[in-house]
Protein backbone atom coordinates (compact mmCIF):
# COMPACT_ATOMS: atom_id res chain seq x y z
CA UNK A 1 0.00 0.00 0.00
CA UNK A 2 1.43 3.39 -0.98
CA UNK A 3 1.74 6.39 1.31
CA UNK A 4 -0.93 8.22 -0.69
CA UNK A 5 -3.46 5.43 -0.27
CA UNK A 6 -2.76 5.25 3.46
CA UNK A 7 -3.25 9.00 3.80
CA UNK A 8 -6.51 8.87 1.83
CA UNK A 9 -7.69 6.00 4.00
CA UNK A 10 -7.05 8.00 7.14
CA UNK A 11 -9.01 10.93 5.73
CA UNK A 12 -12.00 8.74 4.81
CA UNK A 13 -12.06 6.84 8.09
CA UNK A 14 -14.01 9.43 10.18
CA UNK A 15 -16.85 9.66 7.62
CA UNK A 16 -17.12 5.88 7.30
CA UNK A 17 -17.28 5.55 11.06
CA UNK A 18 -20.02 8.20 11.19
CA UNK A 19 -22.00 6.40 8.50
CA UNK A 20 -21.68 3.09 10.34
CA UNK A 21 -22.86 4.66 13.61
CA UNK A 22 -25.82 6.29 11.81
CA UNK A 23 -26.94 2.98 10.32
CA UNK A 24 -26.52 1.28 13.69
CA UNK A 25 -28.77 3.90 15.30
CA UNK A 26 -31.34 3.27 12.57
CA UNK A 27 -31.43 -0.46 13.37
CA UNK A 28 -31.62 0.34 17.10
CA UNK A 29 -34.58 2.66 16.45
CA UNK A 30 -36.42 -0.19 14.69
CA UNK A 31 -35.81 -2.50 17.68
CA UNK A 32 -37.02 0.12 20.17
CA UNK A 33 -40.24 0.68 18.20
CA UNK A 34 -40.89 -3.07 18.16
CA UNK A 35 -40.26 -3.33 21.91
CA UNK A 36 -42.61 -0.43 22.69
CA UNK A 37 -45.34 -2.09 20.59
CA UNK A 38 -44.67 -5.45 22.27
CA UNK A 39 -44.38 -6.95 18.82
CA UNK A 40 -40.70 -7.94 18.63
CA UNK A 41 -41.48 -11.56 17.80
CA UNK A 42 -43.70 -10.81 14.79
CA UNK A 43 -41.35 -8.13 13.47
CA UNK A 44 -38.15 -10.10 14.04
CA UNK A 45 -37.79 -10.99 10.34
CA UNK A 46 -38.37 -7.37 9.35
CA UNK A 47 -35.71 -6.07 11.77
CA UNK A 48 -33.26 -8.80 10.65
CA UNK A 49 -33.61 -7.67 7.03
CA UNK A 50 -33.00 -4.06 8.05
CA UNK A 51 -29.88 -5.09 10.01
CA UNK A 52 -28.53 -7.06 7.03
CA UNK A 53 -29.18 -4.06 4.78
CA UNK A 54 -27.25 -1.78 7.18
CA UNK A 55 -24.29 -4.19 7.29
CA UNK A 56 -24.11 -4.62 3.51
CA UNK A 57 -24.47 -0.87 2.88
CA UNK A 58 -21.59 -0.19 5.34
CA UNK A 59 -19.11 -2.21 3.26
CA UNK A 60 -16.55 0.32 1.89
CA UNK A 61 -17.02 1.15 -1.79
CA UNK A 62 -13.98 2.86 -3.32
CA UNK A 63 -15.35 4.15 -6.65
CA UNK A 64 -17.41 7.26 -5.98
CA UNK A 65 -20.17 6.31 -8.42
CA UNK A 66 -20.58 2.89 -6.78
CA UNK A 67 -20.76 4.43 -3.31
CA UNK A 68 -23.50 6.86 -4.40
CA UNK A 69 -25.37 4.05 -6.14
CA UNK A 70 -25.22 1.98 -2.94
CA UNK A 71 -26.87 4.77 -0.95
CA UNK A 72 -29.70 5.10 -3.49
CA UNK A 73 -30.16 1.32 -3.57
CA UNK A 74 -30.27 1.30 0.24
CA UNK A 75 -33.24 3.71 0.24
CA UNK A 76 -35.09 1.57 -2.33
CA UNK A 77 -34.48 -1.70 -0.45
CA UNK A 78 -35.56 -0.12 2.86
CA UNK A 79 -38.84 0.92 1.24
CA UNK A 80 -39.27 -2.61 -0.23
CA UNK A 81 -38.83 -4.10 3.25
CA UNK A 82 -41.64 -1.84 4.48
CA UNK A 83 -43.87 -2.74 1.50
CA UNK A 84 -43.30 -6.48 1.85
CA UNK A 85 -43.94 -6.55 5.60
CA UNK A 86 -47.30 -7.94 6.79
CA UNK A 87 -50.01 -5.59 8.08
CA UNK A 88 -49.54 -4.28 11.58
CA UNK A 89 -46.56 -2.70 13.26
CA UNK A 90 -43.79 -1.88 10.80
CA UNK A 91 -40.67 -0.68 12.67
CA UNK A 92 -38.75 -0.70 9.37
CA UNK A 93 -40.38 2.67 8.64
CA UNK A 94 -37.87 4.23 11.06
CA UNK A 95 -34.98 3.14 8.86
CA UNK A 96 -36.34 5.25 5.96
CA UNK A 97 -34.64 8.31 7.53
CA UNK A 98 -31.16 6.73 7.40
CA UNK A 99 -30.37 6.81 3.61
CA UNK A 100 -31.19 10.56 3.35
CA UNK A 101 -28.80 11.31 6.23
CA UNK A 102 -26.03 9.23 4.65
CA UNK A 103 -26.69 10.90 1.29
CA UNK A 104 -26.46 14.32 2.95
CA UNK A 105 -22.98 13.51 4.26
CA UNK A 106 -21.74 12.33 0.87
CA UNK A 107 -23.71 14.22 -1.80
CA UNK A 108 -25.67 17.05 -0.23
CA UNK A 109 -29.17 18.34 -0.88
CA UNK A 110 -29.41 16.47 -4.18
CA UNK A 111 -28.66 13.20 -2.39
CA UNK A 112 -31.37 13.87 0.22
CA UNK A 113 -34.01 14.57 -2.42
CA UNK A 114 -32.96 11.55 -4.53
CA UNK A 115 -33.16 9.03 -1.69
CA UNK A 116 -36.46 10.40 -0.34
CA UNK A 117 -37.97 10.39 -3.84
CA UNK A 118 -36.82 6.80 -4.44
CA UNK A 119 -38.36 5.63 -1.14
CA UNK A 120 -41.60 7.52 -1.82
CA UNK A 121 -42.00 6.01 -5.31
CA UNK A 122 -41.54 2.48 -3.98
CA UNK A 123 -44.07 3.10 -1.20
CA UNK A 124 -46.58 4.64 -3.61
CA UNK A 125 -46.25 1.81 -6.10
CA UNK A 126 -46.55 -0.72 -3.27
CA UNK A 127 -49.67 1.01 -1.98
CA UNK A 128 -51.32 1.03 -5.41
CA UNK A 129 -50.55 -2.63 -6.11
CA UNK A 130 -51.55 -3.88 -2.65
CA UNK A 131 -55.10 -4.40 -1.34
CA UNK A 132 -56.58 -1.84 1.02
CA UNK A 133 -56.35 -4.35 3.88
CA UNK A 134 -52.68 -4.93 3.33
CA UNK A 135 -51.52 -1.38 2.88
CA UNK A 136 -47.91 -1.11 3.99
CA UNK A 137 -48.91 1.55 6.51
CA UNK A 138 -51.39 4.35 6.85
CA UNK A 139 -50.75 7.21 4.46
CA UNK A 140 -50.32 9.66 7.33
CA UNK A 141 -47.63 7.48 8.96
CA UNK A 142 -45.72 7.16 5.67
CA UNK A 143 -45.91 10.90 5.12
CA UNK A 144 -44.64 11.63 8.63
CA UNK A 145 -41.63 9.34 8.27
CA UNK A 146 -40.75 10.77 4.85
CA UNK A 147 -41.04 14.29 6.26
CA UNK A 148 -38.74 13.31 9.12
CA UNK A 149 -36.32 11.84 6.58
CA UNK A 150 -36.27 15.11 4.62
CA UNK A 151 -35.82 17.19 7.78
CA UNK A 152 -32.98 15.07 9.16
CA UNK A 153 -31.31 14.92 5.75
CA UNK A 154 -31.37 18.69 5.34
CA UNK A 155 -30.14 19.09 8.92
CA UNK A 156 -27.22 16.80 8.07
CA UNK A 157 -26.46 18.94 5.01
CA UNK A 158 -26.43 22.06 7.17
CA UNK A 159 -24.22 20.40 9.77
CA UNK A 160 -21.77 19.34 7.06
CA UNK A 161 -21.69 22.86 5.66
CA UNK A 162 -21.09 24.44 9.07
CA UNK A 163 -18.37 21.92 9.89
CA UNK A 164 -16.50 22.76 6.69
CA UNK A 165 -16.92 26.51 7.14
CA UNK A 166 -16.35 26.80 10.88
CA UNK A 167 -13.86 23.98 11.48
CA UNK A 168 -10.66 25.39 13.00
CA UNK A 169 -7.84 25.63 10.51
CA UNK A 170 -4.15 26.07 11.02
CA UNK A 171 -4.08 29.77 10.23
CA UNK A 172 -0.30 29.89 10.13
CA UNK A 173 0.12 27.17 7.54
CA UNK A 174 -2.91 28.37 5.58
CA UNK A 175 -1.48 31.87 5.33
CA UNK A 176 1.98 30.52 4.51
CA UNK A 177 0.54 28.34 1.75
CA UNK A 178 -1.30 31.25 0.15
CA UNK A 179 1.79 33.45 0.32
CA UNK A 180 4.05 30.74 -1.12
CA UNK A 181 1.64 30.10 -3.97
CA UNK A 182 1.60 33.80 -4.75
CA UNK A 183 5.40 33.94 -4.51
CA UNK A 184 5.74 31.01 -6.90
CA UNK A 185 3.41 32.58 -9.45
CA UNK A 186 5.09 35.98 -9.21
CA UNK A 187 8.62 34.54 -9.37
CA UNK A 188 7.74 32.77 -12.61
CA UNK A 189 6.78 36.06 -14.22
CA UNK A 190 9.76 38.13 -13.00
CA UNK A 191 12.27 38.68 -15.83
CA UNK A 192 15.28 38.33 -13.51
CA UNK A 193 13.95 36.02 -10.83
CA UNK A 194 14.74 36.55 -7.15
CA UNK A 195 18.48 35.92 -7.05
CA UNK A 196 20.00 38.76 -5.05
CA UNK A 197 23.38 38.78 -6.79
CA UNK A 198 21.76 38.79 -10.24
CA UNK A 199 19.43 41.65 -9.32
CA UNK A 200 22.34 43.58 -7.81
CA UNK A 201 24.44 43.22 -10.97
CA UNK A 202 21.48 44.35 -13.07
CA UNK A 203 21.12 47.38 -10.83
CA UNK A 204 24.78 48.28 -11.38
CA UNK A 205 24.27 48.07 -15.14
CA UNK A 206 21.26 50.39 -14.90
CA UNK A 207 23.17 52.83 -12.71
CA UNK A 208 26.10 52.67 -15.14
CA UNK A 209 23.87 53.90 -17.96
CA UNK A 210 23.33 57.13 -15.99
CA UNK A 211 26.58 57.38 -14.00
CA UNK A 212 29.48 55.95 -16.04
CA UNK A 213 32.08 54.50 -13.68
CA UNK A 214 35.18 52.32 -13.46
CA UNK A 215 34.28 50.36 -10.33
CA UNK A 216 31.05 49.86 -8.38
CA UNK A 217 29.44 47.71 -5.71
CA UNK A 218 26.05 47.07 -4.15
CA UNK A 219 26.12 46.86 -0.37
CA UNK A 220 23.09 45.66 1.61
CA UNK A 221 22.53 46.19 5.34
CA UNK A 222 21.69 43.29 7.63
CA UNK A 223 18.99 43.77 10.34
CA UNK A 224 21.80 44.67 12.75
CA UNK A 225 23.09 47.31 10.32
CA UNK A 226 26.22 45.46 9.20
CA UNK A 227 27.13 46.12 5.53
CA UNK A 228 27.41 43.10 3.24
CA UNK A 229 28.65 43.39 -0.32
CA UNK A 230 26.39 41.40 -2.68
CA UNK A 231 27.77 42.44 -6.08
CA UNK A 232 30.83 44.14 -7.53
CA UNK A 233 31.94 45.22 -10.98
CA UNK A 234 34.40 44.42 -12.32
CA UNK A 235 34.89 41.14 -10.45
CA UNK A 236 38.64 41.63 -10.10
CA UNK A 237 38.29 45.10 -8.57
CA UNK A 238 39.47 45.78 -5.03
CA UNK A 239 36.88 45.41 -2.30
CA UNK A 240 36.25 48.60 -0.29
CA UNK A 241 36.05 48.90 3.45
CA UNK A 242 32.50 50.09 4.12
CA UNK A 243 31.91 52.28 7.17
CA UNK A 244 28.41 53.64 7.82
CA UNK A 245 29.43 55.96 10.64
CA UNK A 246 31.79 58.17 8.65
CA UNK A 247 32.85 59.14 5.16
CA UNK A 248 30.84 59.27 1.97
CA UNK A 249 28.44 56.45 2.92
CA UNK A 250 27.56 58.17 6.18
CA UNK A 251 26.88 61.41 4.27
CA UNK A 252 24.49 59.59 1.92
CA UNK A 253 22.74 57.87 4.82
CA UNK A 254 22.43 61.08 6.84
CA UNK A 255 20.88 63.05 3.97
CA UNK A 256 18.99 60.13 2.41
CA UNK A 257 20.17 61.19 -1.04
CA UNK A 258 23.03 60.49 -3.44
CA UNK A 259 26.33 62.10 -2.48
CA UNK A 260 29.66 62.46 -4.27
CA UNK A 261 33.14 63.86 -3.74
CA UNK A 262 36.51 64.14 -5.41
CA UNK A 263 39.02 61.40 -4.73
CA UNK A 264 38.81 57.67 -4.35
CA UNK A 265 36.19 56.09 -2.15
CA UNK A 266 38.66 55.01 0.52
CA UNK A 267 40.22 58.47 0.90
CA UNK A 268 40.36 62.08 -0.26
CA UNK A 269 42.76 63.09 -3.02
CA UNK A 270 43.25 66.83 -3.27
CA UNK A 271 43.45 67.96 -6.89
CA UNK A 272 42.72 64.47 -8.18
CA UNK A 273 40.56 63.77 -11.20
CA UNK A 274 39.10 60.72 -9.44
CA UNK A 275 35.54 60.84 -8.09
CA UNK A 276 33.39 58.57 -5.93
CA UNK A 277 29.68 58.50 -5.14
CA UNK A 278 27.26 56.77 -2.77
CA UNK A 279 23.60 56.28 -3.76
CA UNK A 280 21.37 55.05 -0.90
CA UNK A 281 18.79 52.32 -1.47
CA UNK A 282 15.57 53.70 -0.01
CA UNK A 283 12.33 51.81 0.58
CA UNK A 284 9.31 52.82 2.68
CA UNK A 285 11.35 55.33 4.67
CA UNK A 286 14.11 52.83 5.39
CA UNK A 287 17.66 52.58 4.16
CA UNK A 288 18.27 49.01 3.01
CA UNK A 289 21.66 49.48 1.40
CA UNK A 290 23.90 51.69 -0.68
CA UNK A 291 25.43 51.70 -4.15
CA UNK A 292 29.06 52.82 -4.31
CA UNK A 293 30.75 54.06 -7.48
CA UNK A 294 34.20 55.29 -8.39
CA UNK A 295 35.68 56.65 -11.60
CA UNK A 296 38.55 58.58 -13.13
CA UNK A 297 37.06 61.62 -14.84
CA UNK A 298 35.75 64.08 -12.31
CA UNK A 299 32.41 64.54 -10.58
CA UNK A 300 29.10 63.54 -12.18
CA UNK A 301 26.44 66.11 -13.10
CA UNK A 302 23.88 66.72 -10.33
CA UNK A 303 20.97 65.82 -12.61
CA UNK A 304 22.61 62.45 -13.32
CA UNK A 305 22.87 61.79 -9.58
CA UNK A 306 19.16 62.55 -9.24
CA UNK A 307 18.34 60.12 -12.06
CA UNK A 308 20.54 57.48 -10.43
CA UNK A 309 18.64 57.93 -7.15
CA UNK A 310 15.37 57.17 -8.96
CA UNK A 311 16.89 53.95 -10.32
CA UNK A 312 18.18 53.03 -6.85
CA UNK A 313 14.74 53.57 -5.27
CA UNK A 314 13.22 51.19 -7.79
CA UNK A 315 15.97 48.62 -7.27
CA UNK A 316 15.64 48.78 -3.47
CA UNK A 317 12.31 46.97 -3.57
CA UNK A 318 13.70 44.22 -5.81
CA UNK A 319 16.80 43.72 -3.68
CA UNK A 320 14.91 43.70 -0.38
CA UNK A 321 12.46 41.15 -1.79
CA UNK A 322 15.38 38.98 -2.89
CA UNK A 323 16.87 39.17 0.61
CA UNK A 324 13.58 37.99 2.15
CA UNK A 325 13.43 35.19 -0.42
CA UNK A 326 16.96 34.15 0.59
CA UNK A 327 15.83 33.89 4.21
CA UNK A 328 12.88 31.69 3.20
CA UNK A 329 15.21 29.54 1.11
CA UNK A 330 17.58 29.19 4.07
CA UNK A 331 14.74 27.89 6.24
CA UNK A 332 13.78 25.38 3.54
CA UNK A 333 17.43 24.38 3.17
CA UNK A 334 17.71 23.55 6.87
CA UNK A 335 14.60 21.38 6.67
CA UNK A 336 15.96 19.61 3.60
CA UNK A 337 19.34 19.02 5.25
CA UNK A 338 17.60 17.37 8.19
CA UNK A 339 15.57 15.19 5.83
CA UNK A 340 18.70 14.10 3.98
CA UNK A 341 20.45 13.27 7.26
CA UNK A 342 17.54 11.01 8.22
CA UNK A 343 17.62 9.32 4.82
CA UNK A 344 21.36 8.66 5.08
CA UNK A 345 21.14 7.42 8.67
CA UNK A 346 18.18 5.09 8.07
CA UNK A 347 19.30 3.98 4.62
CA UNK A 348 22.83 3.66 3.29
CA UNK A 349 24.52 4.06 6.71
CA UNK A 350 22.66 1.06 8.09
CA UNK A 351 23.37 -0.99 4.98
CA UNK A 352 27.11 -0.25 5.05
CA UNK A 353 27.24 -1.11 8.77
CA UNK A 354 25.47 -4.37 7.98
CA UNK A 355 28.08 -5.19 5.36
CA UNK A 356 30.76 -4.61 7.98
CA UNK A 357 29.19 -7.22 10.29
CA UNK A 358 28.96 -9.64 7.36
CA UNK A 359 32.67 -9.18 6.60
CA UNK A 360 33.49 -9.73 10.29
CA UNK A 361 31.64 -13.02 10.15
CA UNK A 362 33.54 -14.09 7.03
CA UNK A 363 36.87 -13.21 8.68
CA UNK A 364 36.05 -15.45 11.62
CA UNK A 365 35.13 -18.41 9.39
CA UNK A 366 37.96 -18.32 6.86
CA UNK A 367 41.32 -20.07 7.40
CA UNK A 368 43.00 -18.75 4.25
CA UNK A 369 45.41 -15.99 5.26
CA UNK A 370 45.27 -14.35 1.82
CA UNK A 371 41.47 -14.14 1.90
CA UNK A 372 41.57 -12.95 5.51
CA UNK A 373 43.95 -10.14 4.55
CA UNK A 374 41.67 -9.06 1.71
CA UNK A 375 38.60 -9.17 3.97
CA UNK A 376 40.33 -7.08 6.63
CA UNK A 377 41.22 -4.54 3.96
CA UNK A 378 37.56 -4.43 2.92
CA UNK A 379 36.57 -4.09 6.59
CA UNK A 380 38.87 -1.10 7.00
CA UNK A 381 37.35 0.52 3.94
CA UNK A 382 33.81 -0.06 5.24
CA UNK A 383 34.85 1.45 8.57
CA UNK A 384 36.14 4.51 6.74
CA UNK A 385 32.85 4.79 4.81
CA UNK A 386 30.81 4.57 8.00
CA UNK A 387 32.97 7.30 9.54
CA UNK A 388 32.44 9.49 6.46
CA UNK A 389 28.69 8.92 6.60
CA UNK A 390 28.60 9.79 10.27
CA UNK A 391 30.42 13.04 9.56
CA UNK A 392 28.02 13.81 6.72
CA UNK A 393 25.02 13.21 8.97
CA UNK A 394 26.57 15.39 11.64
CA UNK A 395 27.25 18.20 9.17
CA UNK A 396 23.71 18.04 7.77
CA UNK A 397 22.04 18.19 11.17
CA UNK A 398 24.28 20.83 12.69
CA UNK A 399 22.44 24.08 13.42
CA UNK A 400 24.62 27.06 12.59
CA UNK A 401 22.34 29.25 14.72
CA UNK A 402 23.82 27.63 17.83
CA UNK A 403 27.07 29.61 17.32
CA UNK A 404 30.08 29.05 15.10
CA UNK A 405 32.40 28.28 18.00
CA UNK A 406 30.05 25.61 19.30
CA UNK A 407 29.60 24.11 15.83
CA UNK A 408 33.37 24.01 15.24
CA UNK A 409 33.89 22.41 18.63
CA UNK A 410 31.32 19.73 17.81
CA UNK A 411 32.93 19.06 14.43
CA UNK A 412 36.46 18.74 15.73
CA UNK A 413 35.27 16.69 18.69
CA UNK A 414 33.70 14.24 16.25
CA UNK A 415 36.95 14.02 14.24
CA UNK A 416 38.98 13.43 17.38
CA UNK A 417 36.56 10.74 18.59
CA UNK A 418 36.94 8.87 15.31
CA UNK A 419 40.71 8.98 15.65
CA UNK A 420 41.08 10.33 12.13
CA UNK A 421 42.74 13.62 13.14
CA UNK A 422 44.59 15.20 16.02
CA UNK A 423 42.91 18.56 16.48
CA UNK A 424 44.29 21.72 18.09
CA UNK A 425 41.42 24.13 18.67
CA UNK A 426 41.47 27.79 19.75
CA UNK A 427 38.08 29.49 20.08
CA UNK A 428 37.37 33.03 21.25
CA UNK A 429 33.99 34.23 20.03
CA UNK A 430 31.96 37.28 20.94
CA UNK A 431 28.69 36.62 19.06
CA UNK A 432 27.45 40.16 19.67
CA UNK A 433 30.20 41.47 17.37
CA UNK A 434 29.31 39.10 14.54
CA UNK A 435 27.36 40.71 11.72
CA UNK A 436 23.93 39.20 11.19
CA UNK A 437 23.90 36.86 8.23
CA UNK A 438 27.65 36.28 8.16
CA UNK A 439 27.65 33.32 10.57
CA UNK A 440 26.47 30.64 8.08
CA UNK A 441 29.03 31.79 5.48
CA UNK A 442 31.92 31.68 7.98
CA UNK A 443 30.85 28.26 9.22
CA UNK A 444 30.60 26.83 5.69
CA UNK A 445 34.10 28.13 4.85
CA UNK A 446 35.48 26.46 7.98
CA UNK A 447 33.60 23.27 7.13
CA UNK A 448 35.01 23.16 3.62
CA UNK A 449 38.57 23.74 4.86
CA UNK A 450 38.26 21.02 7.53
CA UNK A 451 36.69 18.60 5.05
CA UNK A 452 39.48 19.16 2.55
CA UNK A 453 42.11 18.50 5.23
CA UNK A 454 40.42 15.32 6.45
CA UNK A 455 39.23 13.77 3.20
CA UNK A 456 41.51 15.02 0.43
CA UNK A 457 44.77 16.17 2.01
CA UNK A 458 45.02 13.03 4.19
CA UNK A 459 46.19 15.18 7.09
CA UNK A 460 46.94 13.77 10.52
CA UNK A 461 46.98 17.05 12.47
CA UNK A 462 44.60 19.99 12.23
CA UNK A 463 44.95 23.48 13.74
CA UNK A 464 41.75 25.56 13.94
CA UNK A 465 41.72 29.10 15.29
CA UNK A 466 38.56 31.20 15.37
CA UNK A 467 38.30 34.62 17.00
CA UNK A 468 35.63 37.34 16.92
CA UNK A 469 36.47 40.60 18.63
CA UNK A 470 36.30 44.35 18.12
CA UNK A 471 39.02 43.95 15.47
CA UNK A 472 36.82 41.68 13.34
CA UNK A 473 36.66 37.97 12.50
CA UNK A 474 39.74 35.81 12.20
CA UNK A 475 39.54 32.19 11.06
CA UNK A 476 42.56 29.99 10.36
CA UNK A 477 42.43 26.30 9.40
CA UNK A 478 45.84 24.66 8.91
CA UNK A 479 46.77 21.02 8.30
CA UNK A 480 49.89 18.91 7.78
CA UNK A 481 48.53 17.06 4.77
CA UNK A 482 49.91 16.65 1.29
CA UNK A 483 49.32 20.30 0.49
CA UNK A 484 47.67 21.88 -2.51
CA UNK A 485 49.04 23.40 -5.68
CA UNK A 486 46.62 26.24 -6.35
CA UNK A 487 48.03 26.82 -9.82
CA UNK A 488 47.35 23.21 -10.83
CA UNK A 489 44.03 22.51 -9.09
CA UNK A 490 41.45 20.48 -10.97
CA UNK A 491 39.12 22.31 -13.31
CA UNK A 492 36.13 20.50 -11.78
CA UNK A 493 37.07 21.35 -8.18
CA UNK A 494 34.75 24.08 -6.96
CA UNK A 495 35.67 24.04 -3.27
CA UNK A 496 38.04 27.02 -3.33
CA UNK A 497 35.78 28.96 -5.68
CA UNK A 498 32.79 28.48 -3.40
CA UNK A 499 34.84 29.52 -0.35
CA UNK A 500 35.95 32.71 -2.11
CA UNK A 501 32.36 33.47 -3.11
CA UNK A 502 31.22 33.04 0.48
CA UNK A 503 34.02 35.31 1.70
CA UNK A 504 33.12 37.98 -0.86
CA UNK A 505 29.49 37.83 0.22
CA UNK A 506 30.43 38.93 3.75
CA UNK A 507 33.09 41.37 2.54
CA UNK A 508 35.85 39.13 3.85
CA UNK A 509 39.39 38.43 2.69
CA UNK A 510 40.21 34.75 2.05
CA UNK A 511 43.71 33.42 1.43
CA UNK A 512 44.76 29.84 0.69
CA UNK A 513 48.48 29.18 0.92
CA UNK A 514 50.98 26.36 1.55
CA UNK A 515 51.95 25.71 5.15
CA UNK A 516 55.59 25.82 6.12
CA UNK A 517 56.60 22.24 6.79
CA UNK A 518 53.89 20.81 4.56
CA UNK A 519 50.15 21.17 4.32
CA UNK A 520 47.72 23.99 3.62
CA UNK A 521 46.59 27.11 5.47
CA UNK A 522 43.17 28.69 4.90
CA UNK A 523 42.77 32.15 6.45
CA UNK A 524 39.64 34.28 6.55
CA UNK A 525 39.51 37.83 7.90
CA UNK A 526 36.39 39.99 8.07
CA UNK A 527 36.35 43.62 9.09
CA UNK A 528 34.27 44.40 12.22
CA UNK A 529 30.61 45.31 11.83
CA UNK A 530 30.31 49.07 11.86
CA UNK A 531 27.60 51.24 13.34
CA UNK A 532 24.07 50.64 12.15
CA UNK A 533 22.66 52.96 9.52
CA UNK A 534 19.84 55.33 10.37
CA UNK A 535 16.46 53.56 10.46
CA UNK A 536 14.67 56.48 8.83
CA UNK A 537 15.61 58.94 6.15
CA UNK A 538 16.26 62.41 7.45
CA UNK A 539 16.00 65.11 4.88
CA UNK A 540 15.44 62.66 2.01
CA UNK A 541 14.51 64.35 -1.18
Amino acid sequence: MTTTSITNGLRLAPRRVLEGVTRGLGVLACIIIALIAHDLGQTFQQITLVALLAIIASIPQHPVALRYGTILAESVIAALIVVSAPAGIRPALAYLVIPPIIAALNIGVLGVLSTVTASALVLIVGTVLADQASLPAPVVEITVWLAIAIALGLAAVLARHLRERLAPRDAGYDTARQLLLSLRDIARTLPEGLEESVLARTTLLEIGSVLPHDQSAVVMFTPSGAPIEVARTPDESISWHIATDRGLVNQALETGAAAQRLGRFDGYEIGSNNASAAVPLRMDGRLTGVIILERHGGLWPIEDLTAAQVIADTAALRLDTARIFDEIRDVATVAERHRLSREIHDGIAQEVAGLGFLVDDLVERTHDEGIRTDLLRIRDELTRMVRELRLSIFDLRRNSGAGIAEALADTTRQLAADGSLTVNLVLDEDPARLATGSGPQILRIAQEAITNAQRHAHARTLWVTYRVSDTGVYLRVADDGQGIDITRSRADSYGMTIMRERAARINGDLTISPREGGGTVVTLTVQPATASPRADIMGAS
